[in-house]
């Protein structure tokens, strides 16, 4: 049989598919990742054991499999130094650490100011993105500085050991703070500024060219023979064309730990605010605007964990649809761990407003799920004012309830589509290995089907949107304490 094989290296875990040409999953592995905090708020991983799980995984494939190719997805942002010998420097340094704030605004300082980076590189520069790891290397580890003669990223780790070719792809170089997305290319003059070697970075080459054959050691049977791996994209990009997300004007909202919006665009201009990342899809010509929230599914756990351990997701489904919108005065602003967008507030912290004596369980995780909600509806309405969006489609944790996928509806006020498969980067994947081989989008694209279509209740649209106003008019009364609260507790 033959196959398409995809591959997410994600922070928890490696996940693989095997998918047939018609885009059925015929086979699935997977392995576990550990991540390392060395100091608080750094994340590490050692790239071998991305390696080791990979290489696991490829002696697993059924002997009865041929497979054609390799698709791959990765973790965004993520640095991986190398030395002259394509030995590993140091380990990676994680998409989620936060430890270079100095180095982002030195950077930001030496390029002119935050409007000047935009136009540079289509975004602001975060302390997650690839750049200023490289910063905090020269600054902090001149040794290891020394020593670096190319810098990847996560999936393009692995490209270069499943075929000794180094490259990078448009997706994951949006993400680097070193890229020209409207211009797909490595911005050189950034790099001139910052005294950045240009020689660190790969060339590009487009997200399903073939990146080179399988190294003849990793043929471990039939079952890999000549088989070709393509340069495969960054993780959110590769999962969106997993649900067939690649046309202007699709949009996809995922529910997980945390929340993200993206919407797919034909423009060149980025979100001059930054308050939405703007990124180069896997789809050449094409791009998308991203807004991301800290803490969606994660705040209804949260919540469970404390107040309801042994309460059922099913009787809490049942309690929240028997609750009115609003929970009775009851607001949640879902600030756990800060907020991304709209806010750019690392200050900001979860808010539970307007306990009364009638507020109960069911009342408390109405306001959250709603709370959540609103939380993706400033991206959404951020998304709105920048593309125009046709088609929504809902992935994650969080879109398996039905109260959820009804909430979304009537606060976007659009349809909402249910995939019939939602398999994350690994099947996105494949799909890249398949557009390798010379079929067609449109091909592929079918694979990707709808499962149910969510429609909106038009009689809620004015009772969300009352309380979404107070939602934003809550943090807007609160900014400055939060400020006030996080200097007091860093003193």
């Amino acid at each position: 049989m033959n196959v398409f094989l995809g591959v997410d290296i994600g922070t928890a875990g490696i996940k693989a598919l095997a998918v047939n040409e018609a885009g059925k999953v015929e086979w699935s592995a997977a392995r576990p990742l550990s991540m390392m905090t060395p100091h608080p708020a750094w994340a590490e991983q050692d790239p071998e054991a991305w390696w080791e799980g990979v290489t696991a995984i490829l002696r697993e494939i059924p002997d009865d499999f041929k497979v054609e190719r390799i698709g791959l997805s990765g973790q965004m942002h993520t640095l991986v130094p190398l030395d002259a010998s394509g030995c590993v420097v140091r380990n990676a340094i994680l998409w989620c650490d936060q430890r270079t704030q100095a180095e982002c605004e030195y950077a930001t300082r030496e390029l002119g100011g935050e409007e000047s980076v935009v136009g540079y590189t289509g975004n602001p520069i975060y302390p997650g993105f690839t750049m200023p790891k490289i910063l905090w290397i020269r600054n902090n580890e001149p040794e290891n500085y020394r020593r670096i003669k190319t810098c990847l990223i996560a999936k393009d780790f692995i490209a270069w050991k499943l075929t000794g070719e180094f490259g990078a792809e448009p997706s994951d170089a949006a993400g680097s703070a070193m890229f020209d997305v409207a211009n797909a290319r490595w911005n050189e003059r950034l790099l001139e500024i910052l005294d950045i070697d240009k020689n660190f970075l790969p060339p590009i080459r487009g997200s399903y060219q073939v990146r080179g054959r399988l190294r003849r050691e990793l043929v471990f049977s039939d079952s890999l023979k000549d088989t070709e791996v393509v340069s495969g994209g960054a993780d959110n990009a590769v999962a969106a064309l997993g649900l067939g997300i690649y046309r202007p004007g699709d949009c996809m909202i995922s529910i997980g730990t945390s929340g993200t919006a993206l919407a797919v665009t034909e423009s060149k201009i980025p979100d001059k605010t930054g308050k939405l990342h703007f990124f180069n899809h896997v789809v050449p010509d094409t791009s998308y605007y991203m807004g991301v929230m800290l803490a969606a599914a994660a705040s209804q756990n949260w919540f469970k964990d404390k107040m309801g351990p042994d309460l059922s997701w099913a009787r809490i489904e049942d309690g929240i649809e028997d609750t009115a919108i609003g929970a009775d005065g009851l607001l949640w602003l879902p600030y756990l761990q800060g907020e991304r967008t709209p806010h750019r507030n690392p200050n900001a912290r979860g808010v539970l407003f307007g306990l009364s004596a009638m507020t109960d369980e069911m009342r408390v995780f109405r306001a959250v799920m709603e709370g959540v909600t609103f939380g993706l509806r400033d991206s959404y309405e951020l998304l709105k004012k920048m593309t125009e969006i046709k088609r929504v489609i809902v992935v994650g944790g969080g879109a398996k309830s039905h109260v959820w996928r009804k909430m979304l509806a009537a606060n976007m006020k659009i349809a909402i589509d249910v995939p019939s498969i939602d398999e994350g980067g690994a099947y996105g994947a494949a799909m890249l290995a398949a557009l390798g081989g010379g079929m067609s989008l449109r091909e592929v694209a079918s694979w990707a089907k709808t499962d149910s279509v969510i429609e909106p209740d038009e009689k809620d649209y004015e009772p969300y949107d009352a309380v979404y106003e107070q939602f934003g008019k809550l943090y807007k009364d609160l900014v400055n304490r939060f400020d006030a609260v996080a200097k007091l507790c860093s003193g």
